[in-house]
């Protein structure tokens, strides 16, 4: 198994279900403090919602009596094709990718981290979704034959997301 943090960071947040620290209900000032770098940030209709993109991680805000993070989505599929935004990512977290994560790999590093969860799978739509309920994690892992090019093929993972 390929040993470096970016495969950590995932089994983490697949185990965890928190990523840089910070987990569904954080504070706009906690999220402030967990994700350095620029972001591009849209606010939905009505003001209420949010959403930040800080190339490699999107952040779902929404407005109560404060900003709360509702949903995150580690985009792995847009690490391949763009080496900058993986020298940023580690630049601004400190946390080093692989252009390619493979799924078997992901599974053994989540397995010796949280080996009692079962996560749950199901098929969709040329993906296969690996869901840990109790951290409220999907992990969507290409399923359609495709070789790798600047995008994860058959077996690598496409994206992680909480909420």
């Amino acid at each position: 198994m390929t040993d470096n943090v970016g495969l950590r960071l995932c089994a983490s947040l697949l185990a965890q279900g928190r990523v840089l620290g910070v987990g569904l209900g954080a504070s706009a000032s906690e999220i402030d403090r967990a994700f350095r770098g620029e972001y591009v940030e849209e606010l939905g209709r009505g003001g209420l919602d949010a959403r930040r993109d800080y190339g490699l991680i999107e952040l779902s805000l929404t407005k109560k009596s404060e900003w709360v993070l509702t949903g995150v989505t580690l985009q792995l599929h847009r690490l391949p094709g763009n080496p900058d935004l993986l020298r940023e990512f580690h630049r601004d977290s400190g946390v080093a990718f692989q252009p390619y994560t493979a799924w078997r790999e992901l599974e053994e590093c989540f397995l010796s981290a949280a080996p009692d969860v079962a996560l749950q799978c199901v098929q969709q739509r040329g993906f296969l979704e690996y869901r840990n309920p109790e951290a409220k994690v999907s992990v969507f892992v290409v399923d359609d034959g495709t070789e790798r090019s600047e995008w994860p093929g058959h077996g690598e993972v496409w994206s992680i997301a909480l909420g």
